[in-house]
């Protein structure tokens, strides 16, 4: 696994053309054994341990998380768990769940110290830079399994096409069980044109989107097999710009 010290590649400036996404693989940024160390194996097997939320207006009991802030200063390399808070949208944002406060547990205490998150959330912010210089960032971010099962399908994004109203978005598939559908999508925010759809299929896959610019939204998920249930998990943090 990479460490601090080690050099990384950087996103290409928000993908091709400048479009406002990047698609790529972890093992392709942070080396070919990042997805198959110990350190990750530890990291995703936590996704095993998540609860459901309670808060899905649309009656949905598909959805399992955690939830937790962190901050990243890319000027000296310093992370922090933040002070566990709810978390809440607009009306305008999410108008299925907005509008309230919503109480989720925080991330265990082995995960939010994980040396996993950490390379995750440095080359995130590290590939920032490329675009808006040294900053200091608030990283809301989410444990998400969605439940494939035949009496309910799993909707990842159940809003449909949204923007979750920070700068940028990373979406890190942890792994894919059992599941048909779930293809990822990225669209001009202006033109509401598909940019890029894409099934992430590899531990470690990611999109990588600026949400000022462009909206996203995942197909529902259904049990590849009759009568079977299936999953999918990713990680997503969200990162807004604040004062140092």
């Amino acid at each position: 696994m990479k460490t601090t010290n080690e050099a990384v590649a950087p996103a290409p400036v928000m993908g091709p053309d400048g479009q406002g996404y990047f698609h790529g693989k972890l093992g392709a940024v942070l080396g070919a054994e990042f997805a198959q160390s110990a350190e990750w194996k530890q990291f995703t097997d936590s996704w095993n341990n998540l609860h459901q939320d309670g808060y899905m207006a649309d009656g949905g009991t598909y959805r399992e998380r955690r939830y937790s802030e962190f901050s990243y200063d890319t000027a000296d390399g310093s992370m922090a768990l933040l002070a566990h808070v709810p978390y809440s949208q607009t009306m305008e944002v999410n108008y299925l769940n907005g509008g309230i406060e919503r109480h989720f547990e925080p991330f265990e205490a082995h995960v939010a110290e994980s040396p996993v998150l950490r390379s995750v959330f440095e080359w995130c912010a590290g590939s920032l830079t490329e675009i808006v210089g040294e900053a200091a960032w608030k990283i809301q971010t989410f444990q998400n399994r969605i439940l494939a099962r035949g009496e309910e399908d799993g909707q990842p994004t159940p809003e449909g096409m949204h923007r979750d109203g920070v700068d940028f978005v990373l979406t890190l598939l942890i792994e894919r069980e059992s599941i048909d559908g779930g293809v990822s999508a990225v669209y001009d925010a202006q033109t509401r044109e598909c940019l890029k759809e894409v099934a992430l299929a590899e531990p470690g896959e990611f999109l990588f989107a600026d949400d000022e610019r462009l909206l996203h939204s995942v197909t529902p998920l259904t049990p590849a097999v009759t009568d079977g249930h299936g999953h999918r998990d990713v990680l997503i943090a969200m990162f807004t710009r604040t004062e140092r």
